[in-house]
Order: C-alpha cells, then structure tokens, then sequence
C-alpha cells in the first residue's frame, strides 16, 4: 500500500478501496475504515488461506 487510499493486498487476499464508503471491501461485504484493522484481517484471511 502506497497511499491511504490504496487497495491492501496480503498474499493471494486483496480487499479493493471504496471511494463512495472511504474504506476497503471485505469478502463478506462489510467495509472496514480503519487501514490497520483493513492490513490485520487481510493478514488473518491470507493465513488461513495458507494453511487450509
């Protein structure tokens, strides 16, 4: 992630920046606003990916 409004992407999980919600998309459709929150669960979500 370069700038503030850049989609995150862990591994293999990408979670798409929403201009008109000012947040990243989650896979189960919620909107996360907070970029820590965002980069943590991408993380999570990559390593059970991993490990599945």
């Amino acid at each position: 992630m370069t700038h503030a409004q850049d989609e995150i992407r862990v591994g293999a999980v990408r979670l798409p920046w929403l201009k008109e919600k000012k947040g990243w998309l989650l896979p189960w459709g919620d909107v996360v606003i907070n970029p820590l929150k965002a980069q943590r669960l991408a993380e999570e979500l990559n390593d059970k990916q991993v490990a599945a």
